[in-house]
């Protein structure tokens, strides 16, 4: 009896035996299986590279390779300096045959994040991918971008390239991307540098309203009087239509590398100014297009019209005493010594812009002896790096705005003075008179109204 329970035993415990060698075997069997060969490690790494910027998604066979390759660096069989040599021989020959565009590079900070992280994160990624890119260029050889901007020196517009665009593109190419910059209206008006750039003088423009307005028409509806409460509504709507204003420019021959703030626009006045009646009593200026000109004949206010260079002499002679325009230019510019009172709240919200000539690839194809297909995907990568910075621009601007109404006040002693409410009023109405007169003219109508559908979204929301 007992000798036969013992057998019983003894075969449960081999049939154990048994199970967990298989379990084992299967073990090591997926241990080898996952291993990948050298060749398999680069074309695993090209593959990743490829998908994520064309923007596809990782297929369900590559993240298996994709975990493989984890578990290698994991356990020390592939180093992080062979990923970065393998991303490095892959990115030439994806840029010379795929496209990728200034949208997908916005995501890929986020989602390189899962990809090959720890032991790369999206700035390895970068900094090898222009280092490719930058050995096209050649020995000796240097890819200058000369951009010029009204902008006067020490004010955000200027500082943030200064001393973080053009640093940063220095130490990403090897010194082989140079970007020189042109401010203080060296270069002319707007309207000027945007010629110099349609003939090749110039590759871009740092621009104000009046170039803008020059580039892309349509986008004088962001213009319209009291349209905008704050800079939340703008960074929103602004969003929400970003690919509309993108195709806009490049379908004049430019590229929207960045959109920022000229800003809030006041009313300045050398006299007191207490209602918009007391406005046609004054010696107003305009200078910077349509809408401001359609503003002040719905008010019926005679306006003079004068070229931006001279707004400043305009006003120091004496031949106009009352400006709209924002603060940071006003300061810049030096026109505020001119002025007593400003009107709360701002008429009229204006973007900036730098625009980048679409030039730049066919330059770069001549120059270099590229590939088309190589040319346009370093201009999307040199549009990401301007539009990247974007953020801090406008933090930068916006803060230099408020900073300067605080300084009118407490260190010029300019007052600030509130509209009566029927004033408040007639403001919207003329609004809206405005918005439908130039609807057609200098914007379409169905732009205008996904203007306004996006911005009644957003104040849905809040």
């Amino acid at each position: 009896m007992e000798g036969g329970t013992f057998r019983k035993i003894g075969r449960g415990y081999a049939w154990i035996f048994i199970i967990f060698g298989l379990s084992a075997v299967l073990t090591v069997s997926g241990s080898v299986a996952a291993a990948l060969t050298a060749a398999q490690v680069r074309s695993t790494v090209e593959q990743i590279m490829a998908v994520m910027l064309t923007g596809k998604e990782i297929s369900p066979a590559l993240e298996q390779r994709r975990k493989a390759l984890i578990s290698m660096l994991e356990s020390g069989a592939v180093k992080k300096a062979d990923i970065e040599r393998a991303i490095e021989e892959a990115i030439l020959p994806i840029f010379n045959h795929e496209k990728t565009t200034r949208y997908i590079l916005k995501e890929l900070p986020d989602r390189f994040a899962g990809v090959f992280s720890p032991y790369l994160e999206w700035e390895d990624v970068r900094r090898i991918t222009w280092k490719s890119c930058s050995s096209v260029i050649g020995e000796g050889k240097r890819m200058e971008l000369k951009i010029a901007t009204l902008a006067p020196e020490g004010t955000p517009w200027l500082n943030v390239p200064q001393t973080m665009l053009i640093p940063q593109m220095k130490e990403l190419s090897g010194g082989k991307v140079i970007i020189k910059l042109y401010g203080g209206g060296v270069m002319g008006e707007d309207t000027d540098i945007l010629r110099k750039m349609d003939i090749g003088q110039l590759e871009g423009c740092g621009c104000t309203a009046l170039g803008i307005l020059a580039a892309s028409p349509e986008t004088s509806v962001f213009l319209i009087p009291g349209l905008f409460r704050n800079y939340d509504e703008v960074d929103y709507v602004e969003e929400k239509l970003r690919k509309r204003l993108d195709s806009a420019f490049e379908k004049r021959g430019y590229i929207l590398a960045a959109i920022l703030d000229t800003g809030f626009f006041y009313i300045f006045s050398k006299n007191q100014v207490s209602c918009l009646a007391d406005l046609g009593r004054q010696k107003p200026l305009t200078w910077f297009g349509i809408v401001e000109t359609t503003l002040y004949k719905e008010l019926g206010i005679n306006a003079t019209p004068v070229a931006v260079p001279e707004v400043v002499s305009s006003l120091s002679s004496g031949l106009a005493d009352t400006n709209l325009a924002p603060p940071t230019w006003m300061l810049g510019m030096q026109a505020y010594q001119y002025m007593n009172y400003y009107i709360k709240p701002a008429l009229l919200y204006s973007p900036a812009a730098v625009i980048i000539s679409t030039r730049v690839r066919k330059q770069l194809r001549k120059r270099f002896g590229i590939s088309k297909t190589l040319a346009y995907n370093i201009q999307e990568l040199l549009v990401f790096e301007v539009n990247s910075l974007e953020p801090e621009w406008k933090t930068q601007v916006r803060s230099y705005e408020t900073k300067s109404l605080k300084a009118f006040e407490t260190k010029c002693g300019m007052k600030a003075v509130y509209l009566p409410a029927s004033d408040m009023q007639l403001l919207e109405t003329v609004g809206k008179k405005v918005r439908e007169e130039l609807a057609g003219k200098a914007y379409p109508k169905e732009l205008a109204d996904k203007v306004i559908k996006a911005l009644k979204e957003y104040r849905k929301g809040r």
